[in-house]
């Protein structure tokens, strides 16, 4: 019997393209709000001035460390309860989701460590932080670190709504506390003048009221009821999740570490170079969310299929994404590549970052297409379990091809050849992640280009989803 909730969907019996856009099309809105929150921040941090611009840049990579590990454990949830709701497992469900909600609160206190002033100076100064900008990511990055476990549980509730096929909820908590977040911004931020640490306040309070909306639709709205417990077994559903999460984890910290990287490298071309690269980023992260939108979606509805040994709707539903994922990214590319400076302008830079932000983006875009198939490629993977596999996929991609890319294109070509590091190691990535695919394919006997599959064991399909 399959698992539907009251205006949900049944991920193994509806039409595949019914469901993925069901799924899609809200987890889309849901990227955008999400999205939103570091836009609309950066939007008024980048009238403060280009200091205090590069400050927020040069935090990021801490706030990206630890979204990556929620967003590991999040993902690591939705495999595990999707498959277990498969396989009309519910308790077990409950109890991985659970498990879950624990570690991530655990993990979200990783970074108090920065709370301390001697830490933090020694860490940013390393970095490339100037006595200008150090102060400013002190304001910054505060408000942030007290944000985190609130973030951590807002992330599993989501985890736990998606893979029950709901995703509405998230889409509205997120609307919710944008529009709070939009709304906070110019005011703490330039009436009460708390600049950057108003940018930050605005971001916790929006954070706080996703998670109440979230929390209070749950016994309306879920079968699974995510409690803080921890007993016997624990540690054992942890060392699963971890086993999940953590390829994805470190994935996402690779990109953190390839940002810190470049903001080391264009630091000599000074603070108007990072700004230009951090503008040019936040453009490409919403030009993706259409991409992140069907991943989104993909992931709970291959890990839901697999529970129930239907690789058939798991092939469909691969090629569904693919066809969607690479004819949009397509035509986003085309848009940014003639004219990136017509959604730079709202960021109100000056002359020299709108220069850096449009050379930025117009090399990145020459790739859309190549990374759009790897980020659907890679959410085969996580659905199926094989996050191992993303892993792979993104250190090739970030630290074996990316940062070798970027100094040897500074040394030979200036700024002008950092950018280039972007599309010539996302070639990299969709090479390794088509080769993955394949051998991903094999064990399952699946052929894109037939409807050739077998039935799976429940021996294979335990060893799947380890």
């Amino acid at each position: 019997m399959a698992i539907r909730l009251s205006s949900n969907i049944d991920m193994g019996s509806d039409k595949v393209s019914s469901v993925l856009w069901r799924l899609a099309i809200p987890s889309i809105i849901t990227m955008v709000g999400h999205t939103i929150f570091h836009i609309v921040d950066t939007l008024f941090i980048s009238w403060l001035g280009t200091v205090p611009l590069a400050a927020v840049s040069l935090a990021m990579p801490v706030i990206i460390v630890e979204y990556a590990l929620f967003s590991g454990c999040a993902v690591g949830a939705t495999a595990l309860t999707g498959k277990a709701l498969g396989m009309n497992k519910i308790n077990r469900a409950r109890v991985l989701s659970s498990a879950a909600l624990s570690l991530m609160i655990s993990l979200s206190l990783l970074s108090i460590v920065f709370l301390s002033a001697n830490f933090r100076t020694w860490f940013f100064h390393r970095l490339g932080a100037s006595t200008a900008t150090l102060p400013l990511i002190s304001d910054y990055l505060f408000w942030q670190i007290w944000s985190f476990p609130i973030a951590a549980c807002s992330m599993l509730l989501d985890a736990t709504y998606r893979s029950q096929g709901e995703a509405l909820i998230p889409m509205y908590s997120l609307i919710i506390g944008n529009a709070l977040n939009l709304a906070l911004d110019p005011i703490l931020m330039f009436s009460l003048g708390m600049g950057v640490a108003g940018a930050s306040i605005a971001t916790l309070i929006g954070r706080l009221f996703t998670l109440f909306f979230s929390w209070i639709n749950l016994n309306r709205r879920s079968k699974i009821f995510p409690r803080i417990t921890i007993n016997r077994n624990t540690p054992l559903i942890w060392r699963r999740l971890l086993t999940l999460g953590l390829p994805l984890s470190i994935s996402q910290i690779s990109f953190s570490v390839g940002a810190a990287v470049l903001n080391k490298l264009l630091s000599k071309y000074g603070e108007a170079a990072i700004s230009g690269w951090m503008l040019g980023n936040r453009i490409e992260d919403l030009a993706f969310l259409i991409v992140f939108g069907f991943s989104s979606a993909l992931i709970p509805f291959v890990a839901y299929n697999l529970g129930q040994r239907k690789h058939d709707r798991i092939r469909s539903g691969f090629i569904f994404c693919t066809k969607w994922a690479s004819l949009l990214m397509t035509g986003v590319g085309v848009a940014l590549f003639a004219a990136p400076w017509a959604f730079l302008t709202i960021f109100k830079p000056e002359a020299i970052t709108l220069a850096y932000a449009s050379a930025s983006i117009r090399a990145s875009t020459t790739a859309y297409p190549l990374i759009a198939l790897t980020v659907i490629i890679g959410a085969v993977f996580q659905g199926a379990g094989h996050t191992i596999y993303n892993l792979i996929v993104q250190l090739t991609r970030n630290m074996l091809m990316r940062i070798p890319m970027a100094i040897v294109l500074d040394l030979h070509f200036g700024i002008k050849g950092i950018w280039w590091c972007q599309p010539l190691s996302a070639i990299a990535g969709f090479a390794i992640s088509l080769f993955l695919l394949n051998r991903l394919l094999k064990e399952w006997n699946i052929s894109i280009f037939s409807n050739k599959l077998k039935v799976a064991t429940n021996d294979e399909l335990n060893c799947q989803g380890k």
